[in-house]
């Protein structure tokens, strides 16, 4: 079946006999628990536990992980984690693919094509890893984020924002683990949790005008936004932002009005 082409991926690809136990050790997942042929959602925090990647993760077997990056430039992130290596028997690549929109695959799995593709199953559809391509396909791009916003998947835009994990429903995602033991920003999650939350929320909102994803905004009486993500939809936008959590049902941003479709919150 034909497939959509999407806008580039940025991947790092984790190898070597202590490639998992260096992944548990750095990111702020349950890595241990991911088996092979499946994926899992994970974020790398620094020590004040504001999130530098977001990704899936992917086991596809021997010996290499692969975490397809959600925002973010992939030689950054491998320079960043690479410091942390020291001498385990590990190795972190960067590496970019060409994103296809492919039919539907189990949430969680992850399938090998005939040609070395990648696919990473998304429910009712599914993201193919293959090699570069330019010729991106706008409106298959559009469709694919926005369903990602309606799903509430967050993507960390371009910019200098940083967040902490429950500004993007991360524990929500499964991204967070509170029981495996010490990574960086293992201890400002665990405070975040059990001592009182966050005070920014993960919000989809619907209105008549696009706003530019890693915008930082000003919506009235709701306070500060940051724009995620942004898509065209039935002749309106949707629209994945990070806000002050409040009871508020529209936010008033740049005079214009975007009802509140979905809260994520935890």
């Amino acid at each position: 079946m034909p497939r959509a082409v999407l806008p580039e991926v940025n991947c790092l690809l984790i190898e070597g006999p202590d490639g998992r136990r260096f992944a548990h050790a750095q990111f702020s997942g349950d890595v241990e628990s991911l088996a092979q042929g499946q994926w899992q959602w994970n974020a790398w925090l620094d020590a004040q536990g504001r999130v530098q990647a977001l990704m899936h993760l992917a086991d596809l077997g021997g010996e290499r992980l692969l975490a397809i990056l959600r925002g973010g430039n992939a030689e950054e992130t491998r320079a960043g984690l690479a410091r942390y290596v020291f001498r385990a028997k590990a190795s972190v690549t960067a590496r970019i693919f060409s994103g296809h929109a492919g039919g539907a695959l189990p949430m969680g799995r992850v399938d090998a094509g005939p040609h070395g593709d990648i696919a990473i199953g998304c429910g009712d559809r599914s993201l193919w890893l293959k090699a570069p391509d330019t010729q991106v396909d706008p409106e298959a791009a559009n469709a694919w984020r926005l369903a990602d916003i309606r799903a509430g998947w967050p993507v960390l835009p371009a910019g200098d924002a940083q967040f902490l994990p429950p500004a993007l429903s991360l524990e929500r995602l499964g991204a967070v683990s509170l029981d495996k033991g010490c990574y960086p920003g293992q201890e400002i999650v665990a405070r975040l949790h059990y001592r009182g939350g966050h005070k920014f929320g993960l919000y989809r909102l619907r209105g008549p005008a696009p706003l530019e994803p890693g915008a930082a905004v000003q919506a009235d009486a709701a306070g500060p936004v940051r724009v995620l993500d942004c898509a065209s939809a039935d002749g309106a936008v949707e629209v994945l932002v990070v806000a002050p959590k409040s009871n508020t049902n529209v936010f008033n941003i740049l005079h214009n009005y975007y009802d509140v479709v979905s809260r994520y919150n935890t």
